[in-house]
């Protein structure tokens, strides 16, 4: 039986009913440790209940923003039948499924996934972070298609446990509109992106000065950031669904919007084999969940259709 089938099994027994009390990773990973004893390690544990919270049919549950686990029943399970969500349909997000910047955010995200990338979103905070990025684009290693699930090759998936060496890719990416400060986006960029093997800045809006525009390529090339300007059709983001309903929008749906965008290549982002290394970052709590994301992954050896895009809780 697969640590998943087993982990299915035993946590009804072990999980609260109710968020209120639900209980930290490390103390629901010493319960499962008095069931199943020593055979895996906490990083297996983690990166599954990373999977499971992600997982409609699963009964694990996690605490919105913030720590700890729960059971989550049959009818919770039954609405839970969605992709995880980048917005909360609650009061407190409404304004911001309406605002430019989550609608633009939306678009990058669906522009990503229906290429086949996997796609981690950072909530958005009062102000950018300069630690991580908005998005992470993965670019997963061999494989193929089985539905609509991705299934990895199976020598990859065997080396990555073997030597901890992961075969993916990551592109750190950040969000900015044309008429703010470029510049200090750009710093932003770099600064967010610097443990990835590619960053990039995606800057929306009307074309930028000839000389603005010179100016940023020249800085970019220097650090090896890439730029792209997305050039919107005048009023397009104002006539645009909510945001959350462009990122659950279906492939063609969401397809049709991208085509709408006019994509420029300021600068091309430069490759950067030695970065990434992935336990060289395991002190940057805000990389974590998005690495027990991939790791989850790997280790199963598959991307379920409603992990090609994910986002923090």
């Amino acid at each position: 039986m697969s640590l998943r089938a087993r982990l299915q099994e035993i946590l009804p027994g072990l999980l609260p009913r109710d968020s209120e009390h639900a209980i930290k990773g490390t103390e629901l990973i010493r319960l499962v440790r008095s069931v199943l004893g020593d055979e895996y390690s906490d990083r297996s544990y983690r990166s599954h209940f990373s999977f499971m919270v992600l997982d409609p049919d699963s009964c694990l549950a996690r605490v919105e923003n913030g720590q700890g686990y729960y059971f989550k029943d049959a009818e919770q399970q039954a609405d839970s039948r969605s992709l995880h969500p980048l917005f909360e349909a609650g009061a407190a997000s409404k304004a911001e499924g309406y605002d430019r910047y989550h609608k633009a955010l939306a678009l990058v995200v669906r522009s990503l996934d229906t290429a086949g990338l996997g796609v981690f979103v950072y909530p958005s905070q009062d102000d950018f972070s300069w630690l991580h990025p908005d998005v992470v684009a993965v670019q997963w290693s061999e494989g193929h298609w089985e539905e609509d699930a991705f299934v990895m090759n199976e020598e990859v998936c065997r080396a990555w446990a073997d030597s901890g060496e992961s075969p993916l890719s990551y592109r750190s990416i950040c969000l900015s509109f044309a008429e703010e400060s470029n510049r200090r986006a750009l710093f932003r960029a770099l600064s967010a992106g610097l443990w990835a093997q590619e960053c990039e800045l995606v800057l929306v809006g009307e074309a930028l000065a000839q000389e603005e525009e010179d100016e940023l390529r020249l800085c970019a090339s220097q650090y090896g950031v890439g730029i792209s300007q997305w050039l919107l059709p005048d009023g397009l983001l104002e006539r645009l669904p909510r945001a959350d309903e462009i990122f659950r929008a279906g492939r063609e749906e969401a397809l049709a919007l991208v085509e709408q965008m006019h994509v420029r290549r300021i600068a091309v982002p430069r490759y950067r084999a030695e970065a990434a290394h992935v336990f060289a970052n395991l002190d940057q709590t805000d990389l974590q969940a998005m690495y027990y994301w991939t790791w989850g992954c790997l280790d199963r050896g598959r991307v379920e259709p409603y992990e090609f895009r994910v986002s923090v809780s």
